[in-house]
């Protein structure tokens, strides 16, 4: 399932989605940010489905990470024990009474997100429009041609020099957004050498996966000629499930350390959460995020079989057993409800819309502009050029996707008051992550239409709120919120 929090990112956390290749660090358990390009294992805004898709398609943007605090100062203290249990936290008073307003740090962090994830999106756009309208591509094509002769050998040669080429096309504002903006506002924990070496291994993932992917994509178009979007987007949708069923057991590992939950009373309590709601789980993990980053998460990740409860250490420093159970509730609701295939079901006509695009634009490109170099779309060449129409239609798909992602979102809220009873618990976790990483509550409201894939704070309080008034503060009702097993 996609991480509790997300924030803004190309890296979309869709639910059963895993959060892109790197390491955990930034954050996102519960607040709802806009969409982002970078997220590091985490969730912030937009679900992971596209965001692997452009993973798949060759480009992996940089991070709009944002500051935790204004600049020379630590991230602030949490606002506690909200929920009654014992914690590292000052305590939060009255967790569904009003709303407190945003504070300068807060809106610097959140303000400082939407504006990288606009810059972002237009050097992006603008550097793949370099790269395809310079003859580069073309370029590219000639020293792959000189690796290897046969057509899948130079699409493969292609795919990871293009992965080297936007990777070093992106680094300028990485390093700003996801290393210096993260550790001048005390987020980030890690060295520079160890950061550059976590983004160097999911370069080395990303360069792998595009290869393999545009092989295959490529004898699709080699084979079936105009009609190749078709089996293209259902390529696509097959190596989301491949990506989000591989991720846990063998990318993530890749970047910490995971672990059975150490809190033997918190994995039993999280374990018999699970059993009541039938999801076949044995385990809860741990994860080293503190490594990277103090940004807090929870998410469960995998599919067909790989399903992992993942906790950061962070969020286990930071939350009241009470706040991480209702957090668990909120992922266990992704399974249950079975957003993950709901998901897939709703990318699929999307995803055949844009490679229909995808093929109609490409082709008249080539057709118009034969200085470009790139004699076909069966050649290597275009693939600078699909990625960029691809990437721009997923932009303009943006709002859509986000609708969606945050009725999903609004439903698993539902869901984990429902397995909890705990409204308390639920405000006063969105309380947390607000002051924590700073994440605003108060959004405006196009911003949240166009760019968030959860819900803001301001609503998901909200929502807690509302079932306390139907249900009790305490939730001791046996009476059921809006979302029941009925609605699987």
């Amino acid at each position: 399932m996609a991480p509790f929090r997300s924030r803004t990112s190309g890296n979309a956390c869709w639910p059963g989605v895993p959060p892109p290749p790197h390491p955990p660090g930034d954050g996102t358990a519960g607040a709802g940010r806009p969409v982002r390009g970078d997220e590091t294992m985490t969730y912030r805004t937009s679900r992971v489905a596209p965001l692997v898709l452009l993973l798949l398609l060759g480009w992996s943007r940089a991070a709009a990470q944002g500051p935790a605090a204004p600049v020379g100062q630590t991230p602030k203290e949490a606002p506690g024990d909200a929920a009654g249990d014992e914690g590292p936290s000052a305590q939060v008073e009255n967790p569904l009474g009003d709303v407190p307003p945003d504070d300068p740090g807060m809106e610097s962090y959140s303000h400082g997100n939407y504006l990288l994830y606009l810059v972002d999106i237009l050097w992006s756009a603008a550097f793949l429009a370099i790269v395809v309208f310079s003859g580069f591509a073309a370029t590219l094509q000639e020293w792959a041609g000189k690796a290897g002769r046969s057509p899948n050998r130079r699409v493969a040669i292609y795919a990871v020099l293009f992965a080297l080429v936007t990777f070093a096309g992106g680094f300028p504002l990485d390093v700003y957004a996801g290393f210096l903006r993260e550790k001048a506002y005390g987020f980030a924990n890690q060295t520079f050498a160890a950061w550059l070496g976590d983004r160097g291994k999911r370069l080395l993932v990303s360069a792998i996966v595009q290869a393999i992917f545009f092989v295959i994509l490529y004898v699709t178009i080699r084979r079936l000629g105009r009609r190749w979007w078709v089996a293209g987007s259902i390529l696509a949708v097959l190596f989301v499930i491949l990506v989000m069923a591989i991720y846990p057991v063998f990318i993530a590992p890749l970047f910490n350390t995971f672990e059975p939950l150490k809190d033997a009373r918190l994995r039993a309590e999280i374990l018999e959460m699970a059993r009541r709601e039938g999801i076949p789980a044995d385990e809860v993990y741990q994860v080293d995020a503190s490594r990277q980053s103090s940004h807090d998460n929870a998410y469960v990740a995998g599919l067909l079989g790989t399903q992992r409860i993942v906790l950061y250490d962070t969020i286990l420093e930071q939350f009241t057993p009470r706040e991480i159970k209702f957090v668990m509730g909120h992922e266990m609701g992704h399974y249950v409800l079975n957003h993950v295939w709901k998901t897939i079901a709703f990318l699929a006509p999307v995803l055949l819309a844009g490679f229909f695009l995808v093929d109609r634009v490409s082709r008249r490109v080539i057709e118009s502009r034969p200085g470009l170099g790139i004699a076909s779309l069966a050649e290597p060449s275009s693939q600078p050029l699909i990625v960029l129409v691809f990437s721009v239609f997923l932009f303009l798909a943006g709002p859509a996707i986000a609708t969606f992602s945050r009725m999903q979102e609004h439903q698993a809220d539902l869901f984990g008051l429902e397995a909890t009873h705990d409204p308390v618990a639920a405000a006063s976790s969105f309380l947390k992550f607000g002051r924590l990483d700073l994440d605003e509550y108060h959004v405006h409201p196009w911003i949240e239409a166009l760019l968030y894939s959860h819900p803001s704070l301001t609503r998901r309080i909200g929502t807690a709120q509302e079932y306390a008034r139907g249900h009790g503060a305490t939730g001791t009702s046996s009476e059921r919120s809006g979302v029941r097993r009925s609605d699987r």
